[in-house]
Order: structure tokens, then sequence, then C-alpha cells
């Protein structure tokens, strides 16, 4: 039984703990930056957002991924009791046909074993389980706590370039219902958005603000390699924005306008090409995502599968692409808007993709108002001076384009969206108050000099 009633007698205490704790980070922190207030509150609805899915797994589908993640922590744990050496070799990701005969009828065999991406999740949860009590829900909200110092490091950052919207970011990116119920499980979901939150704030960190280099450079490789062991793609969709964010903050560092007109493609391209050199050096380590044509390749698989008889009516289908160039580009608008707004309200199925359902149409509404009201013109100017929000919108694309592209299952999708959904919601959020902010006071330029 993964429930029982000692896990409702320890969570009290488990959440006062956790409260004593983050209550004195906040006290700390608040001093010097008021951007604390939002911590508590931040980190408790994560953690309620946790126990939500303990809660629908166990009760309403009866188990499912994360469930057998965490099971197979637990069966790792057994394990280091008869063979703790063997237990070593795999937690040190040796996943062979050898080690996994260490496992018997005794200590039972975990799923996911030779998924080296899905196995990952089992030997964090394997970890955190020993701090979780070995209960589900206890190890789930553990999890929570971990997790919510990247989504609350995302926040920091856009919290500082835009003080004046603090409120309204912590709207958009800690307590989005869909970022805090599936990225708060023992879910590569969880671990990902993670990786992709402390990425964006070391990047910010060593590159644009340059401070703490030695720490956040750390960081910001623990950030990489988290994402590169569970969704390499999430990494290859962090590449392009980040190395675009770099360039246009070398170009707004330019005084002259003639000379910043003349160098700014210079140094973009420079810049470019120099990652795209450093990226086509490692691809060979991403596996089945070493390359365009595994990638493409990849999701026709993925996408075909996905519409299998047994997703019937709990699926969306972009239309058929054989993994040519020019029928990924003929799909990349539907997949674009699939990966960003789907589902809609008129395709719910169950109470859990209402959810996805009611924020995606908000996002929707949000985006047309956006572009009917201000113009793409006039959206355009208020951007191009805004490389953090560049960023955020040039990985979101590309994200949901990836995403939307290679998911036709809504249940798949309204999970495998979650990095995306902060970034997005943010960046519409500021460029419409922005732009609000531009009407009221027209005299302001839109443009840097």
């Amino acid at each position: 039984m993964l429930l029982d009633a000692l896990d409702f007698i320890l969570l009290p205490f488990y959440l006062a703990i956790i409260y004593f704790f983050a209550k004195r980070v906040q006290e700390k922190r608040i001093v010097y930056n008021q951007v604390y207030r939002h911590y508590i509150s931040g980190l408790f609805v994560k953690i309620f957002g946790g126990i939500a899915l303990v809660l629908i797994y166990t009760l309403y589908y009866n188990g499912g991924d994360t469930t057998a993640y965490f099971i197979g922590g637990l069966i790792l744990k057994k394990l280091s009791y008869v063979n703790f050496s063997g237990y070593l070799e795999i937690m040190g990701n040796n996943l062979t046909h050898e080690t996994y005969s260490y496992f018997n009828s005794s200590t039972a065999y975990p799923q996911y074993f030779f998924d080296k991406q899905s196995f990952a999740v089992v030997r964090a949860s394997n970890l955190i389980s020993f701090l979780g009590s070995n209960s589900y829900m206890l190890t789930t909200v553990v999890l929570s706590v971990i997790t919510y110092s990247g989504i609350w490091r995302l926040y920091l950052v856009f919290s500082e370039l835009y003080p004046k919207h603090q409120k309204l970011l912590s709207y958009t990116v800690l307590f989005v219902p869909s970022v805090v119920f599936w990225g708060s499980g023992i879910l590569k979901d969880s671990f990902t958005l993670m990786g992709a939150c402390w990425f964006t704030y070391s990047f910010y960190n060593v590159f644009i603000k340059r401070s703490n280099l030695v720490l956040n450079s750390i960081t910001l490789v623990l950030g990489a390699l988290l994402i590169l062991q569970m969704k390499p793609y999430i990494f290859i969709a962090l590449v392009p924005g980040a190395l675009i964010w770099f360039s246009l903050e070398r170009v707004k560092a330019i005084s002259n306008p003639l000379v910043k007109f003349f160098v700014a493609p210079f140094i973009v391209s420079i810049v470019i090409a120099i990652g795209a050199i450093g990226f086509s050096s490692i691809s060979s380590s991403f596996g089945q995502y070493s390359s365009v044509d595994k990638i493409v390749e990849k999701a026709v698989v993925t996408q075909r599968d996905l519409k299998m008889d047994y997703n019937e009516g709990n699926s969306f289908d972009i239309g058929e692409f054989d993994g040519s160039i020019g029928s990924i580009f003929r799909k990349a608008p539907i997949a674009t808007f699939a990966g960003l707004f789907f589902p809609q309200l008129w395709q719910v199925r169950n109470p859990v993709m209402l959810l996805a359902a009611i924020e995606n149409s908000i996002l929707l509404v949000l985006t047309i108002m956006l572009l009917l009201r201000a113009g793409p013109t006039v959206v355009f100017k208020i951007i191009r001076k805004e490389p953090l929000l560049i960023f955020g919108l040039v990985f979101s694309i590309f994200f949901s384009f990836s995403v939307g592209l290679s998911t036709s299952n809504f249940g798949a999708l309204a999970r495998y969206k979650i990095p995306a959904l902060p970034f997005y919601a943010s960046v519409v959020s500021l460029l419409y108050y922005k732009y609000l902010e531009h009407k009221e006071n027209p005299t302001e330029e839109l443009i840097d000099d």
C-alpha cells in the first residue's frame, strides 16, 4: 500500500519542520530583498501540488509512472541491504544485464531499468526516500521542497529585472496550476523543470550579471547535466535562446547607436556560430538526440505510438509528417500552437485535463489580446530591447514546437509542456503590461537610442 494512516500522521510534522526552516530563510533574506515575501506561499503551494498529485495517482489513477519510480527506489534500497557494491554500481548509472541480475525475487525487479533517462528518476527517488521515511507521500513532499529551489530562482531572475511586476510574476512563475501539479511529483518533469530554471538563473549570473562566478558556474553545469540525464531535448531548446540573450546583452552595452547598428549582427552571428560549434562537439553524448535526423526520427516514432488505438479519445492529430525537413516546416505552426495552447476546454476528457485547459485558454486569450491591441509592430519594438523576454520567447516557442510535433496525447502534453509555461506566461504578461504602460505614456520611447 502506497498510502496509510502513518503518512497522514507524519505529514503535519514534516510541514511544520519545513515551515520553520522556510520562515528562517524568509526572515533572513527579506531584509535586503522584498521579493522573499512570496517565498513561503510559493513553497507551500508547490508542496500541496505534490500532495494533490499523490492523492490523484493513488486514489484516482491507481498508480502510474510516478508510483513506479518510487517503488523502484525502494527496490534499490532493498538491494543495498543485500548487495551494497552492486547497489553502488547501479547508482553510478552502470545499467547492464549483469547489474540487472543483482535483483531477485526477494528484492523484486524495478521498472525502467534499461531506460537510462527514466531510471535516473528511480535513482533520485531512492536517495530522497531516505528523507521521506520510505513514504510515497512524504518523499514527494521532500522532492517538492528540493525542486522548489529551481522555480524560485527563475522567479528571482524575472523579479530582479522587472521589479515593478513582482506580484504579477508570482502568478506566472510560482502559481501556474499545471506547473505546480506536474512539477512537484516524483516525475522526470519535476527534475527537468528544476534543471531548466537553475540553468537560466546560473546563466544570468555567470554571463549577464557576472556574479559569484565559481558557484554559479557549478550550478550552471549541474542544471545542464540534470536536464541531459533525463530530457536532453530541453537543453537543446534552451541553448539557442541563451546564446541570443548573451549576444543581445553585449549589443545593449554599446552606447553609440551607429556602431550598435553595424556591430550587432556581427556579434550575434559570432556568438551563435561559436555556440553551434561547441554544441556539435558534445552532441554525440546526447544519444537519440545527437543529431537533427535522430531527433526527427524519434518525433515521428513517438507521435505514431501516441496515436495508437489505446490512446483514442485522449489524443489530437496535427497530421502526418514523414520526417523530411519540408514536412517538419509545414507542421511547425500547428505543432507550436498545440504545444503552447492544447488542450483547450472543448478537448477536456477528465478533471486533471480541465486544469490545463483553463490556463491554456487564459494564455491564448492573453496572446490574442496582445497581438490585436498592440499589434505585431509594437510588440516587436517592445521586445527587441528586452533580452530576457527574447530568451523566454525563443525557448518556449522552440520547446513547444518540439513537444507539439512529437506528442499527440493530451495527458502527456499537459506534463511535457510545463518547462515552457512559466517562461511563456511571464513573457506574454510582461509584454502586455508594458504595452499598457506605453499606452498611458506614449511619449516614452519603446526603442533604446
